[in-house]
């Protein structure tokens, strides 16, 4: 695999000549310092990766032709739900970048009772084309070619009436650690920083979900999500996804 990765939307064909949009050009040309004739590796999320390289080193609209596939990954066998709840900005590009380096393979952003961020109209656009670049610029800096799909925000009930066919765990302070590796599809829900209310918790749990402890420290939420991931994970061996 080429040095840089770059992601880019739409069908990738060996031969095809590509102009990319400016956010790409910009970054791959000024950010990344590529000239004409520099090779990289491409990837749209389907899990191939392809050789390209730069016909028009324009940092607004670049230009490449696209090579051989040169890398396959298999499309995960299991797939990881994150049910995260809306967090501060900061903090919640940092778990969406650290749940796509851990290979969860949906993401689910959730307002709860006790969130505090909220998003609406053009706002909400702007930061969910904010949330999907960072989602791939993680997947081109850990090597990952299947992107994750993001999914909201929305309400923490309306993802209980329409739950992912998964093992579901509910992060709680009060709860025991993981007492068995999950054996199908999982959903991890992280609360907000104050964590679920008392009857979201017990909605969560009569649709079937296990309450899923951390120790005794409470932990901040990103943190919380990050290490209950690795928990996951490990779990399965880190064969899966």
């Amino acid at each position: 695999m080429r040095d840089v990765r770059l992601f880019v939307a739409g069908e990738l064909l060996p031969g095809r000549t590509l102009t990319l949009e400016p956010d790409r050009s910009h970054y791959l040309c000024r950010v990344l310092r590529q000239r004409r004739g520099d090779q990289l590796a491409v990837f749209a999320g389907d899990g191939n990766a392809y050789d390209a390289v730069i016909l028009t080193a324009d940092t607004r609209a670049c230009e490449i032709t696209i090579g051989a596939c040169t890398q396959t990954q298999a499309a995960p066998r299991l797939r990881l739900h994150l049910g995260q709840a809306m967090i501060k900005s900061d903090r919640a590009d940092w778990v969406l970048q650290k749940a796509t380096e851990l290979g969860v393979t949906d993401i689910w952003l959730l307002t709860t009772q006790r969130t505090e961020v909220h998003v609406v109209g053009e706002r909400r656009a702007r930061r969910e084309r904010h949330w999907q670049r960072i989602i791939e610029g993680a997947c081109e800096q850990c090597g990952r070619l299947w992107l994750p799909r993001l999914h909201g925000p929305l309400p923490f009930p309306d993802l209980l009436n329409d739950l992912p066919d998964a093992q579901i765990y509910l992060l709680d302070p009060a709860a025991p650690p993981l007492q068995s590796s999950p054996v199908a599809d999982a959903l991890l829900l992280v609360g907000p920083e104050g964590g679920f209310t008392d009857p979201e918790r017990d909605t969560a749990v009569a649709a079937g979900a296990t309450l899923l402890g951390l120790g005794e420290t409470i932990l901040r939420a990103d943190t919380a999500a990050v290490a209950a991931i690795t928990v996951l994970r490990q779990a399965w061996g880190w064969a899966a996804p």
